[in-house]
């Protein structure tokens, strides 16, 4: 399977499956077809992660040691790539919460940057995110931006002011994604025509598919081309997953995980409220509101399996699609160049070998 600087074994892509050996330093440097390989072991892409709130106990809100744990809990699930995301929360505690982050960034981490979700979100459709919208601010962008390299940013297009934000944050490289939004569909696909927009946490917190009033959901699954979807089983159905698999070509699973991620049962806290984990489900304590999630992306791709998506598939929806969207083309994909960033797998999926920029990270 494993030897200095090289793995062997069935070499999986979302467009291609082959026995072979991969050849590495930091990068990869050669890859040698070969029918004689032992396929006991799949060899994948590590997964890439957009919306990740925290794990392992730590939250990303908590400031740069919480993220820098947060992020080696995910890393030891497979996550060789991963956002720091952030919840709704005024200017002065998320720009605390993400001082020295392009420091920890600049290490060898699995940290690609942030995903901010809020605060230029709808109040009326907010989830588990805490009450402290605001309307859009370009000085918000551009001082957390100096601390931390933001990627993608969650808002809702039908806020006053966004036909001068959208086009700011695009200009300035920052992808945008719609969500915690009651907008129409027609008002979402304005701006589909003229950026390459994605949805956040697919059919959670956004208008729906109503079929006299089409709305954020009608218009991701009419025109989308990227959209994330959280696949633990409990905010989405099987039925759903597939339905959105079809009409989106680069749809792609997040976690959506909080710090209670690899805990116990029990409660917790999230965006300063209580919340309550039980068989591997987080609600706002006392309601239904599911707020987050507690999975990890390992977890993301077995469920994927489990609903018979194949494996190549599978990789597109936890690695590919992601890193598309991101324009990061030296991950999500195994062939020489790219960042050796890949995972051992065993013929059960159990995860066996974790590779992040060449190192073996769990052995």
């Amino acid at each position: 399977m494993t030897s200095s600087n090289k793995v062997s074994g069935k070499i999986i892509n979302y467009n291609s499956s082959f026995l072979g050996e991969i050849i590495f330093d930091e990068n990869i440097t050669n890859i040698n077809k070969s029918e004689e390989i032992n396929g006991e072991y799949y060899i994948i892409p590590g997964f890439v992660d957009l919306h990740c709130h925290g794990g392992g106990g730590f939250d990303t809100m908590d400031g740069i040691q919480a993220i820098k744990k947060m992020s080696s809990y995910h890393l030891s699930k497979g996550t060789t790539s991963l956002l720091a995301t952030t919840w709704t929360s005024s200017f002065d505690h998320t720009f605390a919460a993400l001082g020295n982050f392009n420091s920890l960034m600049s290490m060898s981490s699995n940290l690609m940057g942030v995903h901010l979700e809020g605060p230029f979100i709808n109040p009326a459709k907010l989830g588990a995110q805490p009450a402290l919208t605001i309307n859009p601010s370009i000085e918000f962008i551009e001082k957390i931006n100096e601390i931390a390299n933001i990627k993608t940013i969650t808002l809702a297009p039908e806020i006053e002011g966004m036909n001068q934000f959208i086009p700011f944050l695009t200009d300035k490289g920052i992808n945008v994604q719609f969500g915690h939004s009651l907008a129409d569909s027609q008002t979402c696909e304005r701006y589909m025509s003229l950026s390459n927009i994605s949805f956040t946490h697919l059919y959670n917190a956004m208008s729906d598919n109503n079929h006299r009033n089409p709305g954020v959901l009608s218009a991701a699954l009419n025109s989308g081309k990227f959209a994330e979807i959280i696949c633990d089983m409990n905010h989405v159905s099987k039925e759903s997953i597939l339905i959105a698999k079809k009409c989106i070509p680069n749809l792609y699973a997040i976690t959506d995980s909080i710090a209670a991620t690899g805990m116990k049962d029990g409660n917790y806290n999230f965006a300063n409220v209580e919340i309550e984990k039980k068989n591997n489900k987080v609600h706002l304590k006392n309601t239904n509101t599911l707020a987050g999630s507690v999975v990890n992306m390992h977890d993301t791709f077995l469920n994927l399996i489990k609903m018979n998506i194949s494996i190549q598939d599978a990789v597109r929806m936890t690695s590919y699609s992601a890193s598309k969207y991101l324009k990061q083309d030296d991950i999500g994909f195994l062939d020489i160049g790219k960042k050796a960033n890949f995972l051992i797998l065993d013929k059960e999926f159990h995860l066996m070998n974790i590779y992040l920029n060449g190192a073996l990270v769990n052995g």
